[in-house]
């Protein structure tokens, strides 16, 4: 099976690894120790499947997933030792097929890569969930934000701040210092905590108003990500 893989792993030992077991199954694999060339890469070589660390040097695996996924139909995998709960989750919801946790058998990568490989191949194309889902619209004038159905909901001034920044970076957290900073709150524990408050009480908001879930994911331990298309107007 011809399948086209690029690992990007910043492990020399286990990129290595990765990259002799499966061109020993006659795949034509390259591998990368970061994102930092991935673009130019793509360009002269194109991939069947991606097989991805989440903590690479850089830009982070989660961004990864969350760029590539709105211009390629390439199967993601993510191959990471974060293996909590939300963080597969986020992984998942920004557009990767698998997301296997370190240490992994190798044979069960080559039934992933085999059964995912086979699977797009049988696919017809369509078009990614984030372009299906449309753009959500942040008015800075009045605080209203514009869910892809048309539907409008007044915001506060914190609450839009917030937003702003996830906004900014789709696919990328927002540190909790970052939120905190942009809603003009000093970085203290009980603002943290009330963060998630403020987010929960907001995806609610929206949902009841304009009857479409925020795209807003928890990264555990660490902030929150847009993953959906937004655009801010003056």
């Amino acid at each position: 099976m011809n399948v086209r893989v690029l690992v990007i792993e910043d492990d020399e030992d286990l990129r290595d690894t990765l990259c002799r077991y499966l061109s020993g199954l006659g795949m034509i694999v390259h591998g990368l120790e970061s994102a930092e060339n991935l673009d130019e890469h793509l360009a002269q070589h194109s991939a069947d499947l991606l097989i991805c660390d989440v903590n690479l040097p850089g830009e982070n695996g989660f961004s990864i997933v969350a760029r590539l996924r709105q211009k390629t139909r390439a199967g993601i995998v993510l191959l990471t030792a974060r293996g909590q709960e939300d963080d597969r989750m986020l992984g998942l919801s920004l557009g990767a097929d698998h997301y296997l946790v370190k240490p992994v058998n190798l044979r069960e990568l080559e039934f992933v890569i085999r059964n995912l490989h086979r699977r797009l191949s049988e696919s017809p194309v369509v078009e990614p969930e984030s372009a299906a889902q449309g753009v959500w619209k942040f008015d800075s004038m009045v605080w209203s934000l514009t869910a892809p159905n048309g539907a409008t909901v007044q915001l506060t001034m914190a609450e839009f701040r917030m937003l702003q920044c996830l906004v900014a970076h789709p696919g990328e957290v927002a540190t909790r210092e970052q939120l905190l900073a942009a809603m003009d709150r000093p970085n203290l524990e009980i603002y943290s905590r009330n963060l998630d408050v403020t987010v929960s009480r907001l995806r609610k908001k929206v949902e009841d108003a304009c009857g479409q879930k925020l795209p807003v994911t928890s990264a555990r331990g660490m902030g929150y990500v847009f993953n959906g298309r937004g655009e801010v107007t003056a």
